[in-house]
């Protein structure tokens, strides 16, 4: 048997995304592979380092300073970088969840619930980090027609987060409500809905808090459970491993990152609100909500909510930019999404659960709101198991 390939893995094993990460990556090294890992208990902002002594073939590693990329670089090791930090980028590839696309997800999922007033909060714990992801989201909501106060905490951690807090409360108290704020992750979403308590402001009610990377624990223990973007991380541990594995075989550097676009919204109360002015639009995105797993048609929803037919169309387009049959698909593959990442349920008693008669027709209209098949989506995106 041939000696095993040694791959050196930096990367933390304290959040979702990194223990999704390193998931990925033995995924792909132990198909057909010989691959044997070094990898330790890391947090999520531990300096980390290649440890002393170390031979081996190959690294992966989140590359958030300099020093790591230059002792990669000098060491000619074949590396691969998923941190969202450039370091060493003209010598080192990487492969990471696409922010732009991220921020993208962000703005439609909080344009599609009706809501018109939105901020940022970056992260604490990056003073010095181009913040590509706000940039981007801002960016988005600014060409939609929208404000969107941005709230950058820089050095705050020196001063002690009881300070951090209070400084955090003052912000959200001046912002207009009801408000769509998105964070850089959800360790900053986590603090933003302390701070919301703290300022007597009601999470989702006044404030529908969005972490910008989805952690299950952060999400958990959270005040309301926190909704997060997956950033299809055990998708981006395969891609990278497989970038590695040409790097180690000597093919040259690819031309520019790999960038995985992420999965979904997970979606947790944080962000259980509809933003609409109108009540009886509101209670009629309720009632679909309600009822989507029903064979429901416009007709149940016109004896529910007193509303003419053509007001209800106007309403929903004027305030959604869809029409109440464009809604009921896509809060029905919303659920599927779920049931396709989050179990192991068959696409046909999926298809059940969301309100269709035959499988047919989740297909058709998966196809229509995320352009492939649901069996294609759980394939590409790793689902299946528990978030």
């Amino acid at each position: 048997m041939p000696d095993p390939t040694r791959v050196a893995l930096l990367i933390d094993t304290a959040t979702s995304w990194g223990a999704g990460l390193i998931e990925g990556i033995t995924d792909y090294g132990q198909q057909d592979r010989n691959w044997v890992f070094f990898v330790e208990p890391r947090g999520k902002y531990d300096r980390m380092t290649l440890p002393d002594g170390w031979a081996g073939h190959g690294v992966i590693a989140r590359i958030t300073h300099q020093e790591l990329a230059d002792q990669l670089i000098e060491a000619q090791t074949p590396a691969v970088n998923v941190s969202w930090y450039p370091f060493g980028e003209q010598q080192i590839p990487r492969c990471t969840c696409d922010e732009v696309a991220a921020a993208k997800m962000a703005a439609d999922y909080f344009f599609r619930k009706g809501f018109r007033q939105f901020a940022y909060c970056g992260s604490s714990l990056r003073p010095l980090y181009h913040d590509r992801f706000g940039d981007a989201f801002v960016a988005m909501v600014q060409q939609a027609g929208f404000a969107c106060p941005r709230y950058s905490p820089g050095d705050q951690p020196a001063r002690g987060w009881d300070r951090q807090r209070d400084a955090l409360a003052g912000w959200l108290r001046s912002l207009p409500r009801p408000v769509a704020v998105l964070t850089f992750d959800d360790l900053q979403g986590r603090q933003v809905t302390e701070a919301c308590a703290q300022a007597g402001i009601l999470v989702p009610q006044d404030a529908s808090v969005l972490g910008g990377e989805h952690d299950a624990l952060s999400s958990r223990i959270s005040r309301p459970p926190l909704s997060g973007i997956d950033h299809s991380p055990q998708e981006v541990g395969r891609q990278a491993a497989a970038m590695l594995d040409r790097l180690m075989r000597g093919q040259p550097l690819p031309d520019r990152a790999l960038l995985v676009p992420p999965r979904r919204i997970v979606v947790r109360q944080s962000t259980d609100r509809v933003a609409v002015p109108d009540d009886l639009l509101a209670s009629a995105l309720r009632y679909i909500r309600a009822h989507f797993q029903e064979a429901i048609k416009i007709a149940d929803i016109l004896r529910e909510v007193p509303l003419s037919r053509r007001s209800l169309e106007k309403g929903f387009r004027e305030h959604l930019g869809r029409t109440p049959r464009d809604e009921i698909r896509r809060v029905r593959v919303e659920e599927a999404v779920r049931l396709l990442c989050d179990t192991p349920m068959p696409v046909t008693k999926i298809a059940a659960a969301c309100g269709y008669d035959r499988p047919e027709l989740l297909t058709r209209a998966f196809r229509r709101e995320l352009g492939r098949t649901p069996s294609d989506f759980r394939k590409r995106s790793g689902a299946g198991a528990t978030a």
